[in-house]
């Protein structure tokens, strides 16, 4: 009967724990058409709709080109925060469609952030 309740205990504990939650603005961004070799500024806000302090802990990227910005703290209940990511163009062309996944301790992790638009050729000069 002692392990049920010890179980139990933590069963509860753990599932507090991550009970965190976050809402975002928009989980989507298109930036539209760039010139190749520009850098694309990224911004994805998000609340910490839940009752105990959010941590972001790591995210994913497909390449080395994508670059997230992560909180340095916790992010209390409450409180905004505006993720910045920034996607380097050189040697991109064409239809970009890139998604970052975004680990933390909310119960819907990870998150799934997207954008995408068009790297278009410099144009040659005259």
């Amino acid at each position: 009967m002692r392990k049920i309740a010890i179980l139990l205990i933590l069963h509860f504990s753990f599932g507090f724990v991550y009970s965190q939650e976050i809402k975002f603005k928009s989980t989507k961004f298109n930036f539209g058409f760039v010139t190749e070799g520009d850098t694309v500024q990224i911004q994805y806000e998000l609340t910490n709709v839940g009752k105990l302090p959010l941590v972001i802990s790591n995210y994913e990227v497909e390449c080395g080109c994508t670059v997230v910005e992560k909180p340095m703290s916790a992010i209390e209940p409450g409180e905004r925060y505006i993720l910045k990511v920034a996607f380097d163009t050189h040697h991109k062309y064409d239809r970009q469609d890139r998604i970052i996944k975004l680990f933390s301790n909310a119960k819907e992790s990870p998150h799934e952030l997207r954008f995408k638009g068009v790297v278009q050729k410099p144009k040659k000069k005259s």
